[in-house]
């Protein structure tokens, strides 16, 4: 049990990484072109995710249910993903916090299953920010295999909710991170 809610927290880190090193390469100006996300700039983009760490941030600090708070597009993006970066890390290396069960987004689920969700998240939004800046992005192929299942597992829920778009169809040899992409409604 132990080792499964490490490597999720690990997984979970690894999306958070990714995304990192995207915003890391992301010229200014950049910033202000449209991403694949309809209607939102690669900023607005990082301004959502800093709005959905930040709340898995309070959850995990204080152990009360929180929902994402809109963040205004950053006037300086990577300061901005910086704070929430260092935050949400700071609040899930916390002791006893992967273990805590309780009601989150997703249902009632223990905080290891949780952050194995919520990985998703920055993992697609590295590969946004990225299409929409001209960045290459390397999304890794464990991550997008676990993350297409648990997501794939909730395609439906996800859609009625508004999380991801329609699927786009790939080739039947496609990649694993293109049927991920493919899945939560990019065109790889």
């Amino acid at each position: 049990m132990i080792l499964a809610m490490c490597e999720k927290l690990r997984n979970f880190i690894e999306a958070v990484d990714t995304f990192d090193a995207v915003c890391q390469k992301v010229p200014p100006p950049a910033w202000d072109s449209d991403s694949p996300c309809e209607g939102w700039t690669a900023r607005q983009v990082l301004g959502h995710q800093c709005s959905v760490l930040d709340a898995l941030s309070r959850i995990a600090r204080t152990g009360e249910w929180a929902r994402p708070v809109k963040v205004e597009p950053p006037a300086d993006p990577l300061a901005r993903w910086a704070l929430t970066r260092e935050e949400v890390l700071a609040a899930l290396g916390q002791p006893g916090v992967m273990e805590r069960e309780d009601k989150y987004w997703f249902g009632r689920m223990d905080m290891a299953t949780f952050v194995s969700y919520v990985q998703w998240d920055p993992l697609t939004h590295a590969w946004d920010i990225g299409k929409a800046t001209g960045v290459g992005v390397n999304l890794p192929p464990k991550l997008c295999e676990v993350s297409y299942r648990l997501i794939g597992a909730r395609a439906d829920w996800f859609r009625e909710t508004g999380r991801i778009g329609p699927a786009v169809q790939v080739s039947d040899d496609a990649s694993i991170v293109d049927r991920y992409l493919a899945m939560v409604g990019r065109q790889p």
